[in-house]
């Protein structure tokens, strides 16, 4: 579950030129971390702390801006890796697109947790302790 980020661009100004990575970024939450420690079941409803975030991008190749420009591989590795930082920092700074995947996750949950017979689902932050039973 997540959500893409539109087309981002990112510009290295090497001494003879330039070159446009063109990235798209994803942004979910890791539902595969999603296990009993983050769940707490009392009769019919649910209680769920949401995992953390799961980045990944993929990218094109560069396009060079300059009349003649070669690629190096060298140069072009040293290229994806900071396009790369760049665009990890970009989308980890982004909170109104964190905000966004969150949502989606809870809404896919919700339904989950629904279709599966329980009539509340709540999102905490943390679980609470659970009562002391004697």
């Amino acid at each position: 579950m997540g959500i893409d980020r539109a087309v981002a661009s990112y510009t290295v100004r090497p001494p003879r030129g330039r070159a446009i990575i063109f990235a798209v970024a994803h942004l979910g939450l890791d539902l595969r971390k999603l296990d009993v420690a983050s769940l707490r079941v009392s009769g019919r409803r649910v209680e769920v702390v949401l995992p953390g975030y799961r980045r990944r991008w993929s990218c094109g190749p560069p396009k060079w801006r300059s009349s003649g420009r070669t690629s190096i591989p060298a140069q072009t590795a040293q290229l994806f890796e900071r396009a790369r930082n760049a665009f990890e920092a970009e989308v980890g700074a982004d909170k109104a697109l964190q905000e966004r995947a969150r949502d989606s996750a809870r809404q896919s949950l919700r339904s989950l947790f629904v279709g599966l017979g329980f009539s509340e689902v709540v999102f905490v932050d943390k679980l609470s302790p659970e009562p002391q039973r004697g």
